[in-house]
């Protein structure tokens, strides 16, 4: 047999112009995608900082669409001794992160109900669970004062923690794990500064007033 007649019938002798600029424009996408791979891995070995609400909203589309959902919170449910929620609540950074949470819990029962056809116990989940004890917790005046008087009181100041009962024997090591992404005493508490306008009502303190830890009586 010739060598002729051994040559593999479907080997490509030459490439187009076509073909090769395919191929070079190929492989720019495997390393483009190899990169943004490495860049991935290197984000998921790196320990999520959590953040509160008001630091990671700082823009007034948020606060916007916050307002959005409080305002029809009160007009679609009849709460408990006619409890609403009162228009100065962007002024307490406690509330505010309270209602973010709330309306995060409802978001997820609505997506739940839908997805069950309405088959499923989600929105009773989230009235029982969520929804009514946080009206309830309005009977109480030490929760939000402003709603019993009916006039907006700014939250009491709090002195921050006593540093100095510390442990003696801390490590002062730069590196030692803890308090990244913690916000400095106030910084949580006050909303998004002149770049990011709120309704009307200042910010105020972060706690609320006579009783820093309410929420523990539910």
């Amino acid at each position: 047999m010739s060598e002729q007649a051994q040559e593999d019938p479907y080997e490509v002798t030459y490439l187009s112009e076509v073909e090769q600029q395919f191929i070079s424009d190929m492989g720019d996408m495997v390393a483009n995608h190899e990169v943004r791979l490495e860049a991935l891995e290197e984000k998921a070995d790196k320990p999520k900082i959590p953040r509160d609400w008001i630091t990671r909203n700082r823009r007034d589309a948020a606060w916007a669409e916050l307002a959005e959902w409080v305002d029809w919170l009160n007009a679609n449910y009849s709460m408990p001794h006619g409890n609403h929620v009162p228009k100065c609540w962007p002024a307490h950074a406690g509330l505010v992160h309270i209602l973010a949470g709330l309306r995060s819990a409802w978001r997820a029962a609505v997506i739940a109900d839908e997805d069950s056809k309405e088959q499923g116990n989600a929105m009773a989940a989230f009235h029982d669970y969520h929804l009514f004890p946080f009206f309830n917790r309005f009977s109480d005046a030490r929760f939000f004062p402003c709603v019993k008087g009916g006039k907006h009181r700014d939250d009491a100041e709090h002195d921050a923690t006593d540093r100095t009962l510390f442990p003696s024997d801390l490590s002062d090591d730069a590196e030692s794990e803890g308090g990244e992404g913690v916000p400095a005493a106030g910084d949580a508490s006050a909303p998004p500064g002149e770049d990011d306008p709120l309704p009307e009502e200042p910010g105020a303190g972060a706690d609320l007033e006579d009783d820093a830890e309410w929420w523990k009586s539910e």
